[in-house]
């Protein structure tokens, strides 16, 4: 009885740890922030470049270009792949992430963003499209931001 008793509490666990887990738990890159330059993509060619600074905080994307320019201030993700490994030689463990969410914004556009973050560089896509017709999409790439040293 006490065996078959420790097995359904040890099964509920996993469980438990398991929703947690593909819940799409963003804490591995929360309050992160990338320099990035963002750059518009028409017909093949790209567009003038802009920088920025992307921030995840509460499980959503932020940033001041999307902001303006998509309607979308905050861009709720969910990580699809979230992994660590070390360099070959090193001893830091850097972050593999991958992550993805939407949003309507007032005028009825669905706002898409995707991206990757490996080690200390971040790369993605935004979009915008109405009624699945898309009407703009920007690439963007950086690196994470240098904290502030403590003195």
């Amino acid at each position: 009885m006490k065996r078959t008793t420790t097995l359904i509490a040890s099964g509920l666990v996993f469980i438990l740890a398991s929703s947690f887990i593909f819940k799409g738990d963003t804490s591995n890159i929360e309050n992160k922030q990338y320099k990035i330059t963002i750059s518009e993509s028409k017909k093949g060619k790209t567009g003038k470049s802009e920088n920025d600074v992307a921030t995840f905080k509460g499980g959503k994307f932020r940033t001041g270009f999307f902001k303006k320019n998509a309607g979308a201030e905050a861009i709720p993700i969910e990580l699809t792949k979230d992994s660590a490994y070390t360099d070959e030689g090193g001893t830091e463990e850097m972050l593999y992430i991958e992550f993805e969410g939407e949003m309507t914004n007032k005028m009825d556009e669905t706002v898409k963003v995707s991206g990757s973050i490996d080690g200390y560089g971040i790369e993605g896509s935004v979009e915008i499209s109405k009624k699945e017709k898309l009407k703009k999409h920007w690439d963007f790439v950086g690196t994470e931001k240098d904290k502030k040293k403590k003195k």
